[in-house]
């Protein structure tokens, strides 16, 4: 019997209370140093978590079509750190009627993959403790500017017509309670945000990113390929109907900008032939969103790297950075004052089943010892109020907020 059977077939997850499980793997994994990703689809139950028996992989230019299975993460800017790869070594997902384990062990020898499992049957029999999770030691610099300040420079510079949009983004440091349990915030997070991919990523490279995001970067599953436009924000009043929701002009035009910015990448690379949804009014959590679907079926295009050139030509989009693209990028640069880091990059599984699933990691935050940083931007355009977009931050800081000033 070679490692890989032997260690399966002497992991047996039966009696043990799901959650345990699963904070148990996520236990060991940092224990070892090892990178892991936990992930929910929109609209699924089943929870996935995937470890990594060697360091994360740098990537330079994710090639979505030839790689191996596993877990992308980006920054906001590629230029400035890497892209990771956390491969799937081992691939759990928790249905929360049964576990089950994919087989995506190597056969070869792996001092690393071997204390895993000596350590995870060990984990399993004890008590519950207090979680821990990779964090990366580095000190955060604040903006140096008021955002409201911000957020006036960018509308008096689109009165120049330095560009027609463009999304500052401002973060905010809060100080975690000492009952803090990441694995009991992640579940609520779940549960409150049906609508979202909720995630968390762990590795000593990052730190411990936990989100709730509302927007899909792209999606290829089989032949076919997906993207959406995503923009203009209100509070959700629970009392209406979506149908009767009502967006102002600058709501319109901001989303407007993100679909054209996406047709535009299409008449890049001479794609004439996709199917074009919306825009429609979706709910993500507290807050309503105008959304418009774009389907491309990339056998009947003969385009089956489609994937992969999309992602390069749409990551920074105009949702997070600005129309025209470059010169936002600039004023961001200059003006916004601070790392964003993984904050408005992108993350997701690759290769899973033949399906990739990518998000722009939005209403996220990076945890720290006994504080984490939250992070929101807003669409700035020629009819914003300075007022107005800050408050649009503050609802969002409030996905994550309302689930960890809650005192369950």
């Amino acid at each position: 019997m070679n490692q890989k059977q032997s260690a399966i077939s002497s992991l047996d997850f039966t009696g043990f209370e799901k959650t345990h499980t699963l904070r148990s793997i996520f236990q060991v994994a940092v224990n070892l140093g090892l990178p892991l990703a936990v992930w929910r689809a929109p609209h699924q139950k089943e929870v996935n978590l995937m470890v990594s028996f060697s360091s994360a992989q740098e990537v330079e230019r994710p090639d979505l079509e030839t790689c191996e299975k596993g877990f992308i993460f980006s920054p906001f800017n590629p230029k400035s750190s890497a892209t990771l790869f956390i491969k799937s070594d081992f691939h759990v997902s928790f249905d929360f009627d049964e576990v089950i384990q994919h087989e995506d062990l190597t056969s070869e020898e792996n001092v690393l993959q071997a204390k895993f499992f000596i350590q995870l049957k060990e984990q399993l029999k004890k008590p519950e403790e207090k979680l821990n999770y990779h964090v990366k030691d580095q000190e955060k610099k604040g903006a140096d500017i008021d955002y409201k300040d911000l957020v006036q420079l960018g509308i008096d510079a689109i009165k120049n017509n330095e560009f027609l949009k463009v999304v500052p983004a401002r973060s905010k440091v809060i100080s975690l309670n000492d009952g803090f349990d990441l694995i009991t915030k992640y579940l609520q997070l779940c549960d409150a945000y049906a609508n979202a991919f909720v995630s968390i990523v762990s590795m000593p490279e990052t730190g411990t990113w936990l989100g709730a995001t509302p927007e899909l970067l792209l999606e290829v599953n089989h032949s076919q390929f997906k993207t959406v436009a995503l923009a203009g924000t209100q509070r959700r009043d629970i009392a209406k109907s979506i149908s009767d929701t009502a967006w102002t002009q600058k709501e319109i035009e901001e989303q407007a900008l993100v679909s054209r910015y996406i047709i535009n990448c299409f008449k890049k690379i001479r794609l004439r032939e996709y199917e074009e949804k919306g825009p429609k009014t979706i709910i993500a959590g507290n807050l309503l969103h105008l959304k418009t679907e774009f389907e491309v079926n990339m056998k009947e295009t003969n385009f089956p790297e489609l994937g992969t050139v999309m992602l390069e030509l749409l990551h920074p989009t105009s949702a997070i950075a600005g129309m025209p693209k470059e010169a936002a990028l600039n004023f961001i640069q200059q003006h916004e004052g601070f790392d964003r880091s993984f904050y408005s990059g992108y993350l997701g599984p690759v290769q899973n089943e033949q399906k990739t699933s990518i998000f722009v990691n939005l209403r996220c935050m990076e945890l720290l010892e006994n504080s984490a940083i939250l992070y929101a931007g807003a669409g700035v355009t020629v009819d914003s109020v300075a007022e107005k977009e800050f408050e649009e931050t503050e609802m969002k800081f409030n996905t994550l907020l309302n689930i960890l000033n809650s005192q369950s």
